[in-house]
């Protein structure tokens, strides 16, 4: 008889190990590290699909933890963490500084929430700026940025994209200044945890507005979106993300002592299982350094100590003048959101989790047996990325915009008009490069993979000055008529491929 019933309910005790694991009441087993974990939350912490983690050494990038860190994901809001490299670097340069006025126009103003619905003509320090953006995550805000050091945010998003590249971000491609939702705007956990140690290390002067807990503007108060700033040990920043296409995004900065640690995690199922499931990575990461204190550097942590001040404008950019400011034809396309994309309504949200709310933590928990953690594991398969934008890397400024051009290849500047083919004075833009041998590599590189979209289209090299006084070249195909550009581009970008249509003349 015993015997029997081992043979019809032996399949529950073959179970019963498993079912521990899953609801966290037995301790993983040594490879855990190569899987996807639940924590006994319905759902788990992370959506499989958007999951992403990565805790760092802050002073040197070596990695402590890793999971899917390779994987494409979509950025969101930690978008704004290059928006406000791009502006800390043009106040470094002394182009703008803290009292700066940012123009707002009605591109920016007509921005999807979050924002601080400011209206077109209205103006904004700098200083304010930045806290709107690390606090509030401010889509108008981030826009007026971009237009005023890019002129237009879609330059503007090609200079990210060339910074991107420039400081080792070798996945990431930004469409918007915002993070509102692009499918093309794309990054990956180990590229936002390289942006982030740039963004200490590089400008360590101004890295201390990450831990802004909340600002005040016109008389209402906005208290910051990352919950772990003041009430988890050593946290100083640095931004929150999300949209529905991305979940839950968090980048944290953490330093205990003379320890410094990056860490990232994409694809929460909400702002409160985020936030837990970043603690959690961050003290098992503190229990193995307090078991092996050589897993990491001895960071300078220079951000504490030096000078909050930003250099005086020497040569400030004009930002009153046309060229500075977005022209209402030239606005590119507001992103289409929903409200389930308002960051500051998402991150309001209740959890049904049944725990402590990360509002409440106040220290970290006691460190618990950390799981064995390993290098980064072996990315998925990926697409094949839009087209890389080059390093920006600014050329000597020449007295006049007349590039060398090639066989096929055509200027629309004022002094080498385009041929024109009737109505059809649309091409479709594909990047903006530092010289016209990249532009036109770019362009043969791009006509090779969408001969049969392109067909017979020129290829197109157009020479332009920058705000900050350096020369760029965009590479283009056409003449189109507009409706043919607006379609051959969508062809494109659904093949993933980066492309916006624009007039001939701009």
């Amino acid at each position: 008889m015993v015997d029997g019933a081992r043979a019809r309910f032996g399949w529950i005790v073959s179970i019963l190990p498993g079912l521990a694991l899953v609801l966290g009441l037995a301790a993983p087993p040594a490879d855990a590290h190569v899987r996807h974990h639940f924590r006994g939350l319905p759902g788990g912490r992370t959506d499989p699909a958007k999951d992403a983690a990565l805790i760092e050494d802050g002073e040197t990038g070596k990695v402590l933890y890793s999971r899917n860190a390779d994987a494409e994901r979509h950025p969101a809001s930690l978008t704004k963490m290059m928006t406000l490299y791009l502006l800390f670097d043009a106040m470094k340069k002394g182009q703008v500084n803290l009292a700066t006025p940012l123009p707002i126009s009605a591109h920016a103003a007509a921005q999807r929430p979050t924002k601080l619905h400011m209206q077109p003509g209205d103006t904004l320090p700098v200083e304010t700026a930045i806290k709107a953006i690390v606090v509030r995550s401010a889509n108008d805000v981030a826009v007026a940025i971009a237009e005023a050091l890019g002129g237009t945010e879609s330059h503007f998003a090609e200079m990210m994209t060339a910074k991107a590249r420039a400081i080792g971000m070798r996945d990431t491609f930004f469409h918007n200044a915002s993070g509102l939702p692009d499918p093309l705007q794309i990054s990956t956990a180990s590229d936002l945890a390289t942006l982030a140690r740039h963004l200490a290390y590089d400008f360590p002067q101004y890295f201390h507005y990450f831990a802004t807990p909340g600002f005040t503007y016109r008389g209402v108060t906005y208290p910051t979106h990352d919950n772990l700033i003041g009430r988890y040990q050593g946290a100083d920043g640095i931004k929150t993300g999300y949209t529905e296409a991305s979940g839950f995004n968090l980048v944290s900065s953490v330093v205990r002592g003379n320890m410094h640690v990056v860490g990232v995690v994409m694809g929460g199922r909400t702002a409160h299982r985020r936030d837990m499931e970043m603690m959690e990575l961050l003290d098992s990461t503190f229990a193995r350094i307090a078991q092996n204190p050589t897993l990491v550097a001895s960071a300078k942590v220079p951000w504490q100590t030096v000078a909050m001040n930003a250099p005086p404008a020497s040569a400030p950019l004009d930002l009153t003048a046309p060229s500075a400011r977005l022209i209402a034809n030239q606005a590119a396309p507001i992103p289409q959101t929903t409200d389930a994309d308002d960051e500051d309504v998402a991150e309001s949200r209740p959890d049904a989790a049944d725990e402590t709310p990360a509002t409440v933590v106040a220290t970290p928990p006691a460190p618990t047996p950390a799981p064995v953690l390993t290098s980064r594991n072996e990315p998925p398969p990926k697409k094949a990325p839009p087209v890389v934008v080059a390093s920006y890397q600014p050329p000597v400024p020449k007295p006049k915009l007349r590039p060398e051009t090639g066989e096929g290849d055509y200027s629309d500047d004022s002094s080498a008009a385009m041929p024109k083919l009737g109505d059809k004075d649309w091409t479709i833009q594909i990047g903006a490069f530092t010289n016209t041998a990249v532009a036109r590599a770019q362009l043969a590189s791009y006509a090779e993979r969408s001969m049969d979209v392109l067909g017979q289209a020129a290829r197109i090299v157009v020479p332009f000055r920058a705000v900050d006084g350096q020369t760029l070249f965009r590479a283009r195909f056409g003449p189109f008529l507009e409706r043919e550009a607006r379609e051959v581009c969508q062809r494109l970008t659904e093949r993933g491929q980066t492309c916006f249509a624009a007039m001939a003349t701009r």
